[in-house]
């Protein structure tokens, strides 16, 4: 009788996953706005920022930043034909990335370093300048028109 070899399960399963053939070379981008959490090392500022001067809030929002973290989720886009590319502001938000690096090289603080955001899919350069215009256009913040 020719003998049967056994499986052992607890090897096999403390073996780990098997690598793919052939990893995909660009990452998939989500097609659909979709929450996430980043670093700073991730995250740059929107190279197209329609500011040219300092904000003239800057320190009062960098002390309630400190204070209470961030208030609100800003919304980031990647442009899906500069692979390598790091995130970057979709709708304002180039302010507070300023901040939380200064936050972050101040204190080293994991929570200046590591924050929430909201991804939502490449609109192009001319939508993401009229994101940044329409957030500047706040009628509780005259000191932006």
């Amino acid at each position: 009788m020719a003998k049967v070899n056994m499986l052992n399960l607890g090897d096999a399963l403390l073996q780990g996953a098997r690598e793919p053939l052939s990893a995909p070379s660009v990452p998939i981008m989500p097609t659909s706005e979709m929450p996430m959490v980043l670093t700073l090392d991730e995250v740059a500022p929107n190279p197209d920022n329609p500011r040219t001067t300092r904000n003239p809030k800057y320190d009062e929002i960098k002390d309630s930043i400190r204070a209470r973290g961030l208030d609100t989720v800003p919304k980031i886009t990647k442009n899906p034909d500069l692979p390598g590319s790091p995130y970057i502001f979709s709708d304002g938000g180039n302010t507070r990335y300023a901040i939380l690096r200064e936050l972050f090289a101040e204190t080293q603080d994991e929570r200046f370093y590591r924050f929430h955001v909201l991804f939502k899919p490449w609109p192009g350069r001319l939508k993401c300048l009229v994101g940044h215009l329409a957030e500047k256009r706040c009628p509780w913040r005259p000191d932006l028109y």
